[in-house]
């Protein structure tokens, strides 16, 4: 099995992204993004699958990267906030 890194950044328009491609995420998921710059890259080292129930008892599945945040701390992220920016 081949592994790289591959690199992502936080959406353009975050918060207008979640309203209309992703409204099943909660509003906590604003304050999130704010651990991290706009057009910077940040390295995903690890992917996990998840399901998240939305509303009405709808099952959504996605996937959490593992990504560091500007103060040094490591945090498991759902991969919806994010855009791919590249690989090695």
């Amino acid at each position: 099995m081949e592994r790289s890194i591959f690199y992502v950044t936080i959406r353009e328009n975050y918060e207008e992204s979640l309203k209309e491609f992703f409204p099943y995420l909660a509003p906590e998921y604003k304050n999130i993004a704010r651990n991290f710059k706009k057009d910077k890259k940040y390295p995903v080292l690890s992917v996990e699958s998840v399901t998240l129930v939305g509303e009405n008892d709808t099952n959504v599945d996605s996937a959490r990267f593992l990504v560091p945040t500007e103060n040094g701390n490591f945090l498991w992220v759902l991969s919806e906030i994010f855009v791919f920016a590249g690989a090695e």
